[in-house]
């Protein structure tokens, strides 16, 4: 008979999700959970960065994306049957930067803004549907009968 109770089995690429959400806690209450075959982390609800095979990526506004494209840095893209698709919105972080938490730290900083400011301008917010789950609508102005 299984055992309910024990710990669940680590997953490849826990361990760096554990290195990145140490390295993220001085931004406040960082919370990381599963992303498709990664690691997405959010704050406050709002998601500023993931990760996706092993790669570090953050959410990027125009500078941020300039700054990493600067040091060699490429969006995040994943195949599909019939093409690639890019993600301009999130760039990974340099490999040779990953170590130095000060700077990976600072744009972090950046990736929050850059998302808080994206969620703002989309103006989505969560609700409840059928069974608990939740979906994205737009919001409604204050105008709107």
């Amino acid at each position: 008979m299984r055992d309910r109770h024990r710990e669940p089995r680590a997953r490849p690429g826990d361990e760096f999700a554990s290195y990145v959400a140490e390295m993220l806690a001085p931004l406040g209450a960082v919370r990381a959970a599963r992303l498709f075959s990664g690691h997405g982390f959010k704050i406050d609800g709002v998601q500023f960065a993931m990760i996706i095979h092993g790669v570090l990526y953050l959410r990027v506004d125009a500078s941020l994306a300039d700054e990493l494209s600067a040091l060699g840095a490429r969006p995040f893209s994943y195949r599909t049957t019939q093409r690639t698709v890019t993600v301009g919105s999130y760039y990974a972080v340099p490999e040779d930067r990953i170590d130095e938490a000060e700077i990976v730290l600072g744009w972090a900083r950046r990736a929050v803004m850059a998302a808080r400011a994206n969620a703002e301008r989309v103006g989505t917010k969560r609700v409840k549907s059928g069974r608990g789950s939740t979906r994205k609508t737009p919001r409604q102005s204050d105008s709107a009968a």
